[in-house]
């Protein structure tokens, strides 16, 4: 009998993972639409503080396969939350709350450092725990839960929230998303979490892991593909995070307040989201990654035209 598992590709042992992503990708994704706005308002430098939350952010994403390797992916992941409760509760309860600018810098950069120990360890828990046959599926849902949380779900509470409960209120309700989330990826979800590939017979060893990261650098001299490949794809990224922080900014000068910013954000991304199903059509049928690629980026392309003319 075919389950709802089989049909939709989703890893039955990681299930409440997913779903726990989802949830702490909400709490991460709560100021996305309003932060920019807000710190400019107070005649603060939102750049820097967006600047060096992205260092930040890149660097953990850069460790966090390796720190996974090291100690665990579940062990990495609960480091990944701990990390970024004291973040955000610091960005909330000391920085924001005396505007303090300083300590606004230091605690996003920390609560940066936080969410892709969280999230994108769950990545490496993916590939350790799902069969190849299965893996670009696996991925698909990830991004999903991912995207939905951080860019959906997550900008329309925060919009509805600010406006109705104030801006330190919702900031601190990112952290019962985040709780919850964590709960049910690191304790609900009872998926075996050792470094341990389907069908091998002994864990990979997590010794001389930041020596193999470090020596990716000499790999990218050697192999310039490696490189060119990289700055790609900073570029490509790049558009995607600067729109959030921007927008907000340039939206106002049309009266378009935080929650109309979050339907049009939320109606950008929503078109990347049926990419998991065309993912899973279009392999059935044959097609290669660079098919499924062009028909994302079209309706990515479509959905922003469509949001400018709507203020034009």
């Amino acid at each position: 009998m075919t389950t709802f598992y089989d049909k939709t590709g989703l890893p039955k042992s990681l299930a409440w993972g997913f779903i726990g992503v989802l949830i702490f990708m909400m709490g991460d994704g709560i100021e996305q639409t309003w932060l920019s706005r807000y710190i400019a308002s107070q005649g603060l430098d939102h750049e820097v503080l967006f600047t060096v939350y992205g260092i930040s952010v890149a660097l953990s994403a850069w460790f966090s396969g390796v720190i996974a390797e090291t100690i665990g992916v579940r062990r990495t992941m609960l480091l990944g939350y701990l990390v970024y409760l004291v973040g955000m509760a610091g960005f909330a309860g000391i920085g924001m709350m005396g505007l303090n600018y300083p300590v606004l810098l230091v605690t996003y950069a920390i609560k940066g450092l936080g969410y892709p120990l969280f999230a994108y360890t769950f990545i490496v828990w993916i590939a350790y725990r799902v069969d190849k046959s299965r893996l670009s599926s696996a991925q698909g849902w990830f991004w999903f839960v991912f995207t939905g949380g951080l860019n959906v779900l997550g900008a329309y509470y925060g919009a509805y929230a600010m406006e109705r409960i104030g801006v330190v209120p919702t900031l601190w309700s990112s952290l019962v998303f985040a709780s919850v989330g964590a709960v049910l990826a690191l304790w609900v979800n009872k998926c075996d979490d050792r470094n341990l590939f389907v069908g091998a017979e002994r864990p990979s060893s997590g010794t001389s892991k930041f020596r193999e990261l470090l020596s990716g650098l000499a790999i990218m001299k050697r192999e310039p593909k490696v490189l060119v490949g990289g700055i790609v794809r900073v570029i490509n990224t790049t558009s995607q995070f600067a729109f959030v922080v921007f927008m907000p900014l340039y939206l106002k000068d049309y009266g378009i307040g935080d929650t109309q910013w979050a339907s049009i954000w939320g109606s950008v991304q929503h078109p990347l989201q049926s990419d998991l199903r065309d993912r899973r059509r279009l392999h059935r049928l044959g097609a290669d990654d660079r098919v499924v690629r062009r028909r994302g980026v079209r309706r990515e392309r479509a959905a922003i035209l469509l949001c400018a003319g709507d203020l034009q």
